[in-house]
């Protein structure tokens, strides 16, 4: 016979309150069928007992079964409830004896037909559930919440973020270390996979749960699903891919995170590329002239053994009876020093600036390039061009201090003359011979006072340099003037060079045992000598030395000593570069050996293009004042004997030559330069890097909202899958009828691994008698809670099974 109801319904049990009438509101009645597979305790509540449920009468009372009236008490699922605040989420509860063990007492009062903390004879077990009364600590709490997976990502991407910053910070330097700094690179990516692993490990354990209670499996199912991050042949089972999907990509995630380890360990390679640094160099040296104003050539200055050089060779008017403090006595001008000749011809010759020996060993060190910038004062070429093509005039040259017509033509030049480079450069130069009648030294022979113009600087030589280009360098020449096209072969040019006080910018680069200078900029100050050359008026004014140039005021007189010294250097510069520049050449008129006719040094430069037939390069303007500053001023450089070459960390002190001399300051005069070299150096593939972390980051990214969706569904709590959460989890009754393995707990059988379980509400043993609690049940002794409005509410799962067998029995 069918079992009867009582005389109250009996509703499926929800988490919101009980209705006026006693009974459970907002849910549908029961069917018979439901009805019969509850138990006699879930259906029978008890009458008397102190602690059962109590519905809400109409007048604001609690009702007992029997409808008598007690006090009310506060709602246990309200909001004011301080118990039922933490486990409200989604509209129903969760409980989980292992996770929350102190919140079951209201569920236990309204299932079980006992209270929890009382048996049937009234007495009080002992309590096993509640260790103590501390809570867990911060990081407990911290690794039970979600911010365990929020904090598992943001260390993951941090260590993304560093392991970039680290490797940017070794991009391009030299490769030293090289396997401490792949250890260093390989932890941060470790570190890297780790975190985000981590993280979607988290969220993978969520969503098995949420799995577990939505779906229904067999017993191997849940084995592979509970252990597809810690064994790959877990994805072998069929039915966890097609039911778990989004478990089982989290879980490949997991097995794949590895990866990122060993694809960004090749972002840093080991290159052989150039490495660059920049640095201080020793040995640098730039020039100031203005130890020339002071130079004492009767008493040189000596640093270490050797004595520092002047430019400039001296005639004086100092006689033996003179005394050294004397006013009537002066030094003046007689030529360029020879040390300076010589150097500055090799410059010339060479084509190139002269560097001493050993000079990148010195400045660069052993091994290494370098590059340096320096900053001087020196004479410069202020060049103009006057004239350009067959048959133009001309014009006259402009200077600060008036105007002067060109000493000749275009005329001379090819086409229609027969040069194709004239250069006059000796108009107004200083005759060094002053006075006809001298003794040695240069000491007039005549009484004093001597000539007023005696020694005086009167001007500085114009560079008047008139030249031909070929029209056409690829086509062959006509044979004479005579022949068609011949005026239109060549264009001639004209153009003058004033010698300027200057400020130079000049970039020194050494390579590979190979120099190089470049004038990266030069400034034009003030003409050396502010004077205009007068050509027609030959001045008698007592001295051999018959050039007469305007203002005469301007002239620079022995006893103004220091310009005087300092102009006389400029000129020695310009004396030694004019008289390379000086000449004539005929390219069309050849000698027996068939090198043009030529007149000047000039044709032993690079002035002249050898290869095109000795005429001038195509702009020979610019050419000449490349090699007044590179050939002629820079190769003073070459030798620090110079009294105008200094460090160039220090340019008021005099560098010297000797290499015995011991400093104190050495790294004082170290320069700023920029050493390279070619060697092992770091590269870092940015992209590479980035790509795979960008790659890891999203996916990780997305398993935390997975799992963060999934804490959630179940129930706003974090799930793990430790020893005890297993435990707490099976003690379903019904798992007791099926033999799991061998009296040691060994392997399962296959037949109960074909058996379908899932993770819901289940009937067990409780120390009341029994009770309703979360854990794995099979399929039809199951229930689960399920969303129903804004409470919750305990459903079967399935009406066939057990329960409608037991009904067929009671039939």
């Amino acid at each position: 016979m069918a079992a009867q109801r009582p005389e109250y319904d009996y509703r499926e049990l929800s988490g919101d309150r009980l209705n006026e009438s006693g009974s459970i509101s907002n849910l549908p009645a029961a069917t018979p069928l439901e009805w019969e597979s509850l138990s006699q305790h879930q259906r029978n509540v008890p009458q008397h007992s102190p602690t059962a449920p109590w519905g809400h009468g109409r007048d604001g009372v609690e009702m007992g079964d029997l409808g008598t009236q007690r006090p009310a008490r506060e709602d246990p699922f309200s909001d004011h409830n301080p118990l039922s605040r933490p486990y409200r989420s989604g509209g129903y509860h969760m409980l989980d004896e292992v996770q929350e063990p102190a919140k079951q007492g209201f569920l236990k009062s309204v299932i079980s037909p006992t209270p929890a903390t009382q048996h049937h004879d009234g007495s009080s077990p002992p309590d096993r559930g509640h260790p103590g009364p501390a809570g867990p600590s911060f990081f407990g709490r911290i690794r039970r919440s979600k911010w365990a997976m929020y904090i598992c990502l943001i260390f993951g991407v941090a260590c993304a973020a560093g392991h970039h910053v680290f490797y940017s910070t070794l991009n391009g330097k030299p490769a030293t270390d090289q396997l401490v700094m792949q250890r260093y690179g390989t932890l941060l990516a470790f570190g890297a996979k780790a975190g985000l692993g981590a993280a979607v490990i988290e969220a993978s354990h969520q969503r098995v749960w949420v799995t577990a209670r939505k779906r229904v499996m067999t017993v191997g199912a849940l084995d592979s699903l509970f252990s597809m991050t810690e064994s790959l042949a877990s994805f072998g089972a069929w039915e966890v891919l097609k039911g778990a999907k989004i478990a089982a990509l989290l879980a490949l995630f997991v097995w794949i995170a590895p990866i990122v380890v060993i694809l960004t360990a090749n972002t840093l390679q080991v290159e052989l590329s150039r490495i660059v640094t920049e640095d201080r160099c020793a040995g640098v040296r730039t020039l100031n002239f203005s130890f020339e104003e002071i130079d004492e050539w009767r008493d040189p200055t000596k640093i270490g053994k050797y004595f520092e050089v002047p430019a400039s060779i001296w005639n004086t008017t100092k006689k033996a009876t003179d005394d050294d403090d004397s006013d009537e006595w002066f030094d003046y001008y007689t030529a360029p020093g020879l040390a300076l000749a010589q150097t500055l011809t090799i410059g010339a010759f060479m084509g190139e600036t002269v560097m001493r020996k050993n000079a990148q060993a010195e400045t660069c060190g052993s091994g290494w390039n370098c590059t340096f910038e320096i900053k001087f004062t020196a004479p410069a070429y202020k060049c103009t061009e006057l004239a350009s093509g067959v048959g133009s005039k001309a014009s006259n040259l402009t200077q600060q201090s008036g105007s002067i017509a060109p000493p000749f033509s275009t005329d001379l030049l090819l086409p229609k003359g027969i040069y194709s480079y004239y250069a006059f450069t000796t108009g107004g130069d200083y005759f060094n011979m002053q006075m006809e009648d001298v003794e040695p030294g240069g000491i007039p022979k005549t009484d004093r006072p001597y000539p007023k113009n005696l020694g005086a600087f009167r001007t500085d030589p114009i560079v008047w340099i008139g030249y031909s280009t070929r029209t056409n360098p690829g086509e062959p020449l006509p044979e004479k003037s005579s022949s068609p096209g011949w005026e239109q072969a060549f264009t001639p040019k004209l153009f003058a060079c004033e010698n300027y006080e200057s400020s130079y910018i000049v970039q020194f680069n050494y390579t590979e045992n190979l120099h190089s200078t470049n004038v990266l900029d030069v400034e034009y100050l003030r003409p050396v000598i502010n004077t205009t050359y007068l050509p027609d008026i030959e001045l008698e004014d007592g001295t051999a030395d018959s050039v007469a140039a305007t203002p005469q005021s301007n002239y620079v007189f022995p006893q103004n000593k220091s310009l005087y010294r300092r102009t006389a250097a400029y000129y020695s510069l310009s004396l030694i570069a004019r008289s390379f520049l000086n000449g004539t050449v005929a390219a069309n008129q050849k000698n027996a050996n068939g090198v043009p006719m030529a007149n000047t040094n000039v044709i032993q430069t690079k002035v002249l293009d050898v290869a095109n037939n000795y005429f001038p390069v195509g702009d020979l303007m610019k050419t000449v004042q490349r090699f007044y500053s590179e050939n002629i001023i820079l190769s003073m450089l070459s030798n620090p004997q110079f009294t105008s070459v200094v460090w160039a960390a220090k340019p008021d002190e005099q560098s010297g030559i000797d290499p015995d001399v011991q400093r104190e300051d050495v790294e004082g005069l170290k320069y700023p330069c920029q050493r390279s070299r070619v060697g092992n150096v770091y590269t870092y593939h940015v992209r590479d890097l980035w790509i795979v972390y960008s790659i890891s980051i999203g996916l990780a990214v997305m398993g935390v909202v997975i799992g963060v969706l999934s804490v959630r569904e179940n129930g706003g709590l974090m799930r793990n899958v430790k020893f005890s959460s297993f435990v707490a989890a099976t003690r379903g009754e019904g798992l007791r009828r099926v033999e799991w393995g061998g009296a040691d707990g060994g392997r399962v059988s296959e037949g109960v691994k074909g058996m379908r379980m899932r993770y819901g509400m289940v009937e067990v043993e409780g120390q009341g008698g029994k009770e309703l609690k979360f854990g794995f049940g099979f399929e039809e002794d199951v229930t689960s809670l399920e969303r129903n409005g804004g409470g919750t509410a305990v459903k079967r799962l399935t009406m066939l099974g057990a329960s409608s067998r037991s009904l067929a029995r009671s039939a």
